[in-house]
């Protein structure tokens, strides 16, 4: 992402990419006050990424302004959540996950990790996270490794469509040829994704 933004605003403009909401809607998502909101959505709309327009209410509703993404990213992310949506419709939440998981290895397929140390395939792989836009790196407690990502860029469509996240993981999975645990997830208000590699110690 080439903008530098504060963290919460960039997760702001994230779910105003994947659609267009409330600020009401904003603050529940993220889980802050409509206070907060209100000051980051304006903020953004000064630096031009989001605009809003004032809707009617059917019936006797009060009106409500819903907000917008307008930055560059906008419109692809709106493209990639309707086609999300369309596939669930079609081939229901199991066709996605299988659908996305051949979309990761042909991704992953040109690392080559083959015949690696576990830590080498790890730092790699993070490597490879971090010039798509993840904030990846890998992290060894008590002798347990673990892949962590303290940013999603598509975190406000992995909040809508969780095929995307066990998708990532499958192919984590295959990509390492170990099992691996969810210990936390961005798009349920973790600090990051983080994937515990294996049980045991290191060797």
């Amino acid at each position: 992402m080439a903008l530098l933004l504060e963290g919460t605003k960039e997760r702001v403009l994230d779910l105003l990419r994947a659609r267009p909401r409330t600020a009401k809607e904003v603050a529940e998502a993220l889980g802050i006050s409509r206070v907060a909101v209100q000051k980051h959505l304006q903020d953004l709309e000064a630096k031009g990424l989001v605009a809003s327009e004032v809707r009617r209410c059917p019936g006797r509703g009060r009106p409500y302004r819903l907000w917008r993404a307008l930055d560059p990213e906008a419109p692809y992310a709106a493209l990639c959540g309707d086609v999300l949506r369309s596939l669930e419709r079609a081939f229901g939440r199991e066709g996605v996950v299988r659908v996305l998981l051949e979309r990761n290895r042909a991704l992953f397929a040109p690392l080559g990790l083959e015949g690696l140390p576990l830590r080498e395939k790890l730092e790699r792989l993070a490597a490879f996270l971090r010039q798509r836009g993840y904030e990846a790196e890998v992290v060894e407690e008590e002798g347990v490794l673990y892949l962590c990502q303290h940013r999603c860029p598509k975190l406000a469509l992995s909040q809508e469509h969780e095929a995307l996240c066990q998708s990532e993981l499958l192919a984590y999975e295959e990509l390492l040829g170990l099992p691996l645990v969810r210990e936390e997830r961005l798009a349920e208000g973790g600090s990051c994704c983080r994937y515990r590699i294996a049980p045991g110690k290191v060797s």
